[in-house]
This record gives structure tokens, sequence and C-alpha cells, in this order.
């Protein structure tokens, strides 16, 4: 008779759960053997298997949650931002309230909104011109451009096209990690789009 291989034995055991329950004597050996080499019983090990997979759920939960709080603060900050677009009837003063606005959230230290001129070329080469924004950090000679030296992550907005650049529209944290390459941005960019139709109405 050839031996069970372990794939058997668990197929076996999943077929029948009640296996070991119906087999007490077994059971018990299984448990003194886990015991003599220092672990637990069966029962403890999918306890502890129970345990550590409820801690998974719940962190999931706790990520879902806290984004979702994030993304519902991101939404309320660009409708009110989205509602200056058309009260607003020239670029300084919309600049002004749109960082009176974004700067209410705790994690936004800056918000400028700039016209395009040279001394920006660098910057929208190095960060803007594949894709027309960036999320991450700058290094300090892009960090002076636009923001203070404790900015530590920053969001930058290019409007108009690389090749015929308009404004720039500039986020900044002090948290390193507030702004990454990662991070879901649809809200802003459907505001960039917008804004990118006012300031050509405005010009």
């Amino acid at each position: 008779m050839s031996e069970l291989t372990k794939q058997q034995v668990i197929d076996y055991l999943q077929q029948h759960p009640d296996f070991l329950i119906n087999q007490p004597e077994l059971l018990a050996q299984l448990e003194l053997q886990q015991q003599v080499q220092g672990a637990t019983s069966l029962v403890h090990i999918q306890q502890r298997q129970l345990r550590e997979h409820n801690t998974q759920l719940k962190n999931q939960i706790d990520s879902m949650s806290k984004n979702a709080t994030q993304n519902e603060l991101v939404y309320r900050l660009f409708s009110q931002c989205h509602r200056q677009l058309w009260s607003n009837y020239d670029f300084n003063t919309l600049a002004s309230n749109l960082r009176n606005i974004i700067c209410m959230s705790p994690t936004i230290n800056e918000c400028k909104l700039v016209r395009y001129d040279s001394a920006f070329k660098e910057l929208v080469k190095h960060r803007l011109s594949n894709s027309n924004h960036y999320l991450g950090r700058v290094n300090q000679q892009e960090r002076d451009l636009l923001f203070n030296n404790d900015t530590q992550s920053t969001a930058l907005y290019l409007i108009g096209e690389p090749s015929n650049p308009y404004a720039i529209l500039a986020f900044g944290s002090h948290d390193e990690n507030h702004f990454e390459p990662s991070q879901d941005n649809l809200f802003v960019l459907d505001f960039v789009r917008s804004l990118q139709i006012r300031l050509l109405e405005l010009a």
C-alpha cells in the first residue's frame, strides 16, 4: 500500500471536518505531540489564526475608513473651489481665495496658483512634462520656487500644455508622506480641468 501524501491528508480532512472530533483519542495524541514540541493545541492554533485574520480585517477596515474620511474632506474642499471659479473675475483674487480654502485642510500648509514664467521652465520639464501633474517630494531648488523650507511633500498641476504652459497650481504639506505618486487625485484633476477653462476665459 502506497503512503498517503500530505495533500491527500489535507484533502481528506477538508472533506471530513468532523474527523478529529469523532476521533478524540487521536486528537489527544496530536495535542500531546504539539505540547511536547513546545507548541499549542490544534484548537489554540485555530484560535490564533482567527485572531490574526480578524486583526487583518480590522486593519483593512480602518484603512478604508481613513481613506473614505480623507476623500470626503477633499471632495468638500474642491466643491468650494469649484464655486470660486465662477464668482471671481481676476487671477489674483481667485488665487487668494483658493489658497484660503485649500489651507483649511490641516494636512496642507501651502497652496499657490501662479502664472507661468521662465523661472519654472526646468520644473515643468523635470516634473510636469509627462502627465501635467506630479505628487511627491521636490529638491531644494524646486522647493524654493514655490514653497517654504518646511514643506516636505508637494502636489503640482500644470495649467495648459508643457509646450504652452499658462499657470501652475501647487500644494505643499509638512508631512513628507502626504503627497505621493500612488495617491488618488481624481477630484483634483477634475478641478484642474475646470480651472484651466476658467483661466482661459479670464485671460
